[in-house]
């Protein structure tokens, strides 16, 4: 089949519908899993769809894909990508299929492939399914698979709130731009024992009020205003999928997700003394300084879900966690992203340390953090642009420690690091653009960086500045 092959990506399929992505495809695309499963003797699969327009008709296309490859199907519906993974467990098997694009804009889909539970696939597992869609190397068995219906919304809620047990009531605003978590995120929240407001909570996969994307900076000012109004002890922002979540304190301020995965490493590190942190290129020095203050092992990493829990699974690690608000709990949990076990372990956290999120950041070093900063940039001229700029801007700061592809493999960008902050260029993994972030610890080294960046990134006809992937643009005015 003739079909865009950038849709691949590193770990993950994302494409345009119905530009890159359609009914046809996705069943091609299910066969090509479908061939995948039968060579590891993987029998059975879970496939679950977000509230995206598309994901209905897709998830029926993907799902005749599989049982043409003689796979037994478990459907269970319109779900977040945890419940995905919470069914493998529930069912007993190792694959599984989320169809969403995270938080890609509304007219984008893709699949989120499982190659065991938790886990989900990297770039060789992605090169096989491409190379088997493109050629049309399908498994024929003898006969088809079988599909049944399943609900696990209960068997997810029981799982979640028989791990974390509140006594603290807390007062929530809960977000979710109408994505997936609206439909599930608030009943365990109460159920938890919480009080609940939630803002655009009905499920709209033409996501009316922009796409749910705790990394945008307007999205998290707004929930942060809500909190203040309501005189709120914090504010929760979900993705479309469920599997991130963005924080607000009690005073209406952001703290971006790398400070969430700090406060993690902080409360693992006070039970668990010397356990490694996995955290990636994204993030804020604030990291590390927490991590090492309390005794842990920083480990940077690429920036990826699957890319964070391959490396937690090697290492050995504890946890691991993004600046995109993935958070990845090995201690007393499954290992995998759920945007509403770490809003509840937070939680948690705040009603045992008896402290306001604003009061637990107290201790840490302050820093003027930019959000992640997304500029568009073509599939086949990104890496070329991210390339060519990390050469000048490893040249431009001679001082400063690079983090490349000498020290993590995978080539998408460079970091450096300097006494008072970093800066960091990449191209996406799962879109057609670039992204930068930088920090300092005074407005005048922040505002310097600011400028380098917004005029390095102009010298490159190839960004393009008024496209429907670009986040925190004005960031850099």
């Amino acid at each position: 089949m003739k079909i865009n092959p950038y849709i691949f990506r590193n770990y993950d399929i994302r494409a345009k519908v119905p530009e890159d992505l359609d009914a046809a495809k996705a069943e091609a695309i299910g066969r090509a899993y479908g061939t995948f499963l039968r060579k590891r003797n993987i029998p059975v699969a879970v496939v679950g769809h977000d509230c995206r327009l598309s994901g209905p008709e897709f998830s029926q296309a993907y799902i005749n894909g599989l049982v043409e490859t003689g796979i037994n199907v478990i459907n269970i519906g319109m779900v977040m990508t945890q419940m995905a993974y919470c069914a493998q467990y529930y069912f007993k098997t190792r694959g599984g299929t989320m169809i969403t694009a995270s938080h890609n804009p509304a007219n984008y889909n893709g699949f989120k492939m499982a190659v065991n539970y938790s886990e989900t696939t990297l770039p060789d597992d992605v090169k096989e399914i491409k190379n088997t869609v493109e050629t049309e190397n399908f498994f024929a068995p003898r006969e088809k698979g079988k599909i049944i219906q399943e609900d696990i919304k209960e068997k997810y809620a029981e799982d979640l709130l028989g791990r974390i047990k509140l006594s603290k009531k807390f007062k929530i605003i809960a977000d979710f731009r109408h994505g997936t978590p609206g439909v599930f995120a608030p009943d365990i929240l109460r159920r938890a024992g919480n009080e609940v407001i939630e803002r655009r909570s009905d499920p709209d996969g033409s996501f009316p009020a922009g796409t749910p994307d705790p990394t945008d900076e307007k999205f998290m000012r707004e929930l942060g205003r809500e909190v203040v109004k309501a005189k709120a002890d914090l504010g929760l922002a979900f993705d479309g999928d469920g599997d991130r979540v963005g924080i607000v304190d009690e005073q209406g301020n952001i703290s971006w997700n790398d400070i969430l995965v700090a406060i993690f490493a902080q409360e693992i590190l006070e039970k668990t003394p010397g356990a490694k942190i996995v955290f990636n290129t994204l993030s804020s020095q604030i990291v590390p300084w927490v991590i090492k203050k309390n005794g842990g092992v920083p480990i940077m990493w690429l920036v990826g879900h699957s890319f964070i829990k391959e490396k937690i699974a090697s290492s050995g690690a504890a946890f691991g966690g993004e600046l995109s608000g993935h958070f990845f709990f090995k201690d007393g949990f499954y290992g995998h992203d759920d945007g509403v076990y770490a809003a509840l372990r937070l939680l948690k956290y705040l009603e045992e340390k008896n402290k306001t999120l604003s009061e637990i950041c107290e201790s840490f070093p302050k820093y003027i953090s930019s959000p992640e900063i997304k500029i568009g940039c073509p599939d086949d001229k990104k890496v070329e642009v991210i390339r060519t700029l990390a050469e000048k801007f490893k040249q431009d700061f001679p001082g400063g420690k690079i983090t490349d592809a000498r020290d993590i493999p995978g080539n998408d960008g460079a970091r450096i690091d300097f006494e008072d902050g970093m800066m960091i260029f990449r191209y996406s993994q799962n879109g057609p653009y670039i992204t930068v972030r930088f920090e300092a610890k005074d407005e005048e080294a922040y505002n310097k960086r600011k400028k380098y960046a917004r005029e390095i990134l102009e010298a490159y006809s190839e960004m393009i500045w008024q496209d429907e992937l670009c986040v925190n643009l004005d960031a850099l005015r």
